[in-house]
């Protein structure tokens, strides 16, 4: 009848035609929303420091892939072990979750009580410490075990992260470290997560930890400010295509030539491995570099800046 052709028109006219329940957005909302739900369940109140940064968001989206992997996975800083029992329940088919504690006695952990405690394990160590970091691997994977130079090599089924998370220390210098360090124990088409990462920006005396920073600030170079550093890795992962000639190393020749692509996400850096697949395809580029980009001295210009860099 008129009346409820009517009512009908007037409902429809509440709901907004552009917010479809079952769009792609709408999908990675909910995914964020019960990534939330799981920190705030797992984490105790006044320790779960994720759940009032926002991350929630960029971590649904970017671990997707890993979801119902048997992953094996690392969090650098694992402080009380809330946000490990956190990772725990949310990749319920993990076959391991790793934690990096320092400083922190048996006595001031958190209590996990899911049916996925018995994979989380937490080794103690110090990120800044080559030697710490070596334990760690050892323990994770056996003392004999290293990471394969070629992405397809058959003992990537031995060992590697495929997700590793460094809510340590947030010392710049610490943060490059341990990425130098960590990084080529990701396995080909894992991840490298870096939270909270304002103290590059601290260009102030101040302490975090008990470390001194603040010989960093916006624009300053590397190791004071680690996101410039990250910054240098666009032009690796560009490098295929638009500079094939550009021979600078940023990390290690073996971590740059594995780099897929690398993320900045508000307080995040996020830095993925390439797959074999994805490294054969990328060398098969047709190269859109001309004479004219580097004809004008701007790439020796940039390769003298990192030198005096790298010198520090």
């Amino acid at each position: 009848d008129e009346h409820g052709d009517q009512q009908a028109r007037s409902q429809s006219a509440l709901e907004p035609a552009h917010a479809p329940k079952h769009t792609p957005a709408a999908h990675q909302d909910r995914k964020a929303a019960m990534l939330l739900e799981n920190w705030q369940q797992h984490m105790r109140s006044g320790h779960g420091t994720k759940v009032a940064t926002q991350y929630h968001f960029a971590y649904a989206r970017h671990l997707a892939p890993f979801n119902q992997g048997n992953i094996t996975m690392l969090e650098v800083g694992a402080n009380q072990g809330d946000s490990l029992f956190a990772w725990a329940a949310w990749f319920e088919n993990a076959f391991s979750i790793f934690g990096l504690r320092y400083g922190v006695k048996d006595s001031h952990m958190g209590k996990c009580h899911h049916k996925y405690c018995h994979k989380v394990r937490i080794i103690d160590g110090d990120q800044s410490n080559s030697d710490d970091l070596r334990r760690l691997t050892a323990a994770a994977f056996g003392p004999h075990w290293t990471p394969p130079p070629a992405l397809d090599a058959a003992a990537w089924a031995d060992g590697g992260f495929d997700v590793i998370i460094d809510d340590g220390s947030h010392v710049p210098r610490h943060i490059l470290f341990t990425f130098k360090h960590l990084f080529p124990h990701v396995r080909p088409g894992g991840i490298y997560i870096i939270e909270d990462n304002g103290f590059s920006y601290t260009d102030q005396p101040t302490k975090v930890y008990g470390y001194a920073v603040g010989d960093g600030g916006i624009g300053r170079p590397p190791p004071g400010n680690a996101i410039e550093k990250f910054k240098q890795l666009v032009d690796i992962v560009n490098r295929e295509e638009c500079m094939p000639t550009l021979d600078i190393v940023v990390f290690s020749e073996e971590i740059d030539r594995s780099v897929m692509e690398v993320s900045f996400v508000s307080g995040l850096v996020i830095v993925k491995k390439k797959t074999q697949t994805e490294f054969d395809g990328l060398r098969r580029l047709r190269p859109s570099s001309s004479v004219a980009m580097t004809a004008g001295g701007s790439l020796e210009r940039y390769k003298a800046r990192l030198a005096r860099e790298q010198a520090v």
